[in-house]
């Protein structure tokens, strides 16, 4: 194979100059951009510099070498290459360690493509991973053709005019090779010849098409860079600059007021270092606020400067740091009041008043080490949490989407939520189950698969052995291991832990899993469903129970060290299963009203015809000390926790200090899980709920509380009481307008002349309406959505919802909570709930209280409006 490019002169004498400015920093072998103030600047050549714009790329300015041509298009970069010829396409991007990836389609199977990286300026020199169709495999090569030892292959069928994924990972002198759908690598190498160059494209002889052309780097709302000194390169975890000297970013955003967030962690854990944000800076960043953590061995401290270097304020503690911590930094300055908020804890590290800068411009800085940046955003206080159909109280995360909560637990004064995003766990704190403060990613991919849903656990007298070195107390969290290569995910129950209040996480490496899957046998890795570990203290037999879905069952497992578990009892199968599959348990002790404690088993079950989507349903027995469950109901008796359509993997918090059992549901349902019309985000939370046991006519059931601490987001807006409703009577609700709202109502139905219906309307405006009703004849109380905004958004949207509800001295007791996307109803102290999405315009905001052939008594009624919890 012809294989053009030789470095100039020039290129190696500016190469050995930065070799000896950059030798402290061990970056081997880059090229003279790195150097320079701005290494992300067009490349200095004779060719045209080419900018993609209709191709799905992040990277740009890219350089033809070579003999070729390079055509952007709204299908890919298609890269052709003369007859017999190679032709590069070089970036005018640098990085050292990153992920890089595309979707590639050769159309002639003589030709070859590559990803290049590591690359000096030219393409001669740096790896090559290449498909090779002739041969029928992947390389791994050195693209200067000098390193014998580096030619790596992996057997792979290509066909002409197929779409293969190409991936690669490079950290240090690690390289990974991916191929196509498959999570594990199939090329795993070690070398050291290049530590860092150019991204880039190479096509020998033929053409090619490159889609999707990643590279892993910041993830931000800040487009474009007004000001670079440093050295700022794409990284695998964001974007990482290695500052011996002051290094800063700032971009094109001008704001005034602002909340501004970042994710930052020290590479090299320099002790002195400091990273931070830049804020209401001049376009010199000559002026403006600092916002910095200070690295200070194991603690980080917060500061707030002038640009100047004159302190405003200091935190008055330090805050916990490891060595793989990672930091989150969050900035509210709205009028001339700054907060500075990190790692969740709250309240804020800093709050002072200064008007000295009133606007500017916004970016990182960094000094004294390799720090990296990701998840930078900053947003306009009017923009924050406001997008269309935004929930005001109820929990959703700022970007991305939720789906499971995940490892919720109670643990020295917060309350952690963790949720599913993408196969990992989010995560955020809470000191009220109120308000929430974001942390970045909790548990990431690993090299076992994906991390699905699971519990956390805090483990105060370290029966675990985890924590001996961390003051013998810290959280565990149980999570489903979900291997994409394997049949079925080859599912198990893996262990991560953390020992600094659940800022940091670290994957077992004793115990990495601690249950294989159930089909696990000495030739097979097993493929059964089984997922969602759950864990629960049971005091009475000095142990912990897990237990976990099986498909159509739940098994059960004890143990004494939060390590070893054993088996004891599968529940389930034949006639308990009237739906889809068993997903996401929970199992915990609850009193009855005459203190009599009994096991509470909740299950959620996947779509299915049979419950017209999917469900949620509970099982009230007891467990024996044998670690088996017994349901003090028969089989087929199925009692429903929630009588809404968007109630799912309903999951309780875990060591609540007062007792309460407290939990919280994805609002979706497997019908239409992800078709919700939002962008930038997707998916919520229910409100929190506080679970109790009740004895009723037709026997021990759950009732749900709303979350007592609700009620400071309370403003009374009107209160009615003593009064008689008819089908003629007036609105007594019509001059009201709210967005997020509870409505507190108890109606008596009058002997003589009772309504044959009642009910609310909420979210009301010319065209929609959410009916919230009661059927007087059939005692039964119903949602009706069929009007209620948007439901064209998925075939399946149920309309309407109802469930039997008998008065109580003729008196009917609601609790309806109102949001921008939810309506959430708790019926008789909470005997019957409903939990619903809505899609209503922003304009419906009216409600209205009626009544239909007959007449009501409002004994009372009170409207709270609940106030948003993300404004401070």
């Amino acid at each position: 194979m012809k294989h053009t490019g030789i470095l100039s002169i020039f290129t190696y004498r500016l190469i050995a100059v930065i070799m000896l400015i950059l030798c402290s920093l061990s970056l081997v072998g880059i090229t003279s951009a790195q150097a320079t103030a701005t290494p992300e600047a067009t490349l200095v050549s004779s060719s045209a510099v080419t900018t993609i714009t209709q191709a799905k790329t992040n990277i740009s300015s890219w350089m033809i070498k070579g003999k070729g041509t390079m055509r952007d298009s709204t299908a890919g970069i298609v890269l052709t290459s003369d007859t017999k010829e190679n032709v590069s396409a070089i970036s005018a991007t640098l990085s050292a360690d990153f992920v890089y990836e595309a979707d590639v389609t050769i159309q002639d199977m003589q030709t070859d493509a590559s990803l290049v990286f590591r690359s000096d300026a030219e393409g001669g020199a740096g790896y090559w991973l290449q498909i090779k169709p002739t041969s029928g495999q992947i390389q791994l090569r050195d693209a200067s053709g000098t390193n014998s030892t580096l030619q790596q292959s992996y057997d792979v069928d290509v066909q002409a005019g197929q779409t293969y994924h190409l991936k690669v990972k490079a950290s240090g002198s690690q390289l990974s090779v991916y191929w196509d759908k498959q999570y594990r690598p199939v090329m795993q190498v070690t070398d050291t010849t290049y530590h860092s160059g150019y991204l880039g494209l190479h096509v020998w002889d033929g053409s090619v098409n490159f889609q999707n052309v990643i590279l892993s780097d910041l993830n931000t709302n800040l487009k474009t860079p007004l000001l670079t000194t440093g050295i700022w390169m794409p990284h695998i975890s964001g974007k990482i600059v290695t500052a011996m000297q002051e290094s800063i970013k700032v971009y094109n955003l001008r704001s005034t007021d602002l909340i501004a967030e970042a994710d930052i962690s020290f590479a090299d854990n320099g002790q002195g270092s400091t990273a931070g944000l830049i804020f209401h800076a001049n376009d010199k960043a000559t002026t403006g606020y600092i916002a910095y953590l200070r690295n200070q061995g194991n603690t980080i401290s917060v500061e707030l400067r002038k640009r100047d270097g004159t302190l405003i304020a200091k935190s008055a503690q330090n805050y916990m740091h490891q060595l793989s911590s990672n930091h989150h930094l969050e900035i509210r300055m709205i009028q001339n009041r700054i907060q500075i908020f990190v790692d969740g804890y709250t309240p804020a590290a800093i709050t002072v008043t200064d008007n000295n800068y009133t606007q500017g411009y916004t970016g990182m800085i960094a000094q004294g080490g390799q720090i990296i940046f990701q998840d930078v955003f900053v947003t306009a206080p009017a923009d924050y949490y406001t997008e269309q159909y935004r929930p005001q109280y109820h929990y959703s995360a700022s970007r991305n989407w939720i789906s499971d909560p995940n490892g919720m637990v109670y643990f020295e004064g917060e309350y952690h939520l963790f949720y599913q995003d993408g196969g990992q766990w989010g995560h955020s704190v809470s000191t009220d189950l109120v308000h929430w403060k974001r942390l970045p990613f909790a548990l990431k991919w690993n090299d076992l698969g994906h991390i699905w849903s699971g519990s956390a656990i805090a483990d105060t007298t370290n029966a675990s052995g985890l924590f001996g070195s961390s003051g013998g107390k810290g959280l565990i969290a149980y999570y489903t291991s979900y291997d994409p290569d394997a049949p079925n995910g080859n599912q198990k129950i893996g262990l991560a832990y953390s020992t600094d209040k659940g800022r940091t996480w670290q994957y077992s490496q004793d115990h990495p899993i601690v249950i294989q899957n159930p089909g696990h046998t000495s030739t097979e890795a097993g493929g059964w469903d089984f997922r969602d570990p759950k864990v629960v203290r049971d005091e009475a037999n000095q142990r912990w129970v897990m237990v976990v879905s099986g498909g159509d069952h739940i098994r059960f497992f004890t143990s004494t060290n939060l390590v070893d578990w054993t088996w004891t009892d599968n529940f389930g199968y034949g006639d308990y299963i009237r739906g889809g599959v068993w997903e996401c348990p929970d199992l915990f002790p609850l009193p009855d009203d005459q203190g009599h404690i009994k096991w509470v088993l909740m299950i959620s079950t996947g779509a299915n015809p049979q419950t017209a989507g999917s469900d949620a349903e509970y099982f009230i027995g007891d467990l024996t000390p044998a670690g088996t469950f017994i349901n003090s109901n028969p089989a087929g008796k199925v009692l429903k926790v929630d009588w809404g359509k968007e109630f799912y993997a309903a999951m309780s918090f875990a060591h609540v200090p007062d007792g309460r059992r407290i939990t919280m549901a994805w609002m979706t349902n497997w019908d239409y899980p992800f078709a919700f019309p939002t962008t930038a985000w997707k998916g919520e939370m229910t409100i929190p709920r506080e679970l109790s046991l009740r004895n009723t006519a037709k026997g021990l059931r759950l009732f749900q509380k709303p979350l007592t601490e609700l009620s400071s987001l309370r403003t009374p807006l009107r209160t009615i009481t003593n009064q008689v409703i008819s089908e003629q009577s007036p609105n007594v609700l019509a001059d009201l307008q709210a967005g997020s709202y509870e409505i507190e109502a108890e109606i008596e139905l009058p002997a003589t002349y009772p309504a044959q219906a009642w009910g609310f309307e909420v979210r009301k405006g010319n065209n929609h309406k959410t009916d919230i009703g009661y059927n007087s004849a059939e005692q039964s109380l119903f949602i009706d959505r069929s009007l209620s905004g948007n439901t064209s958004f998925a075939e399946l949207f149920s309309k309407r919802q109802s469930a039997i509800l008998q008065p109580i001295n003729r008196r009917v007791q609601l609790r309806i909570f109102v949001d921008a996307s939810s309506v959430e109803v708790f019926a008789n102290d909470g005997q019957v709930v409903f939990s619903d999405l809505i899609l209503p315009d922003s304009q419906d905001t009216g409600m209205r209280l009626y009544s239909k052939n007959g007449e009501i008594k409002i004994i009372n009624v009170t409207v709270y409006r609940l106030q948003s919890i993300w404004k401070l």
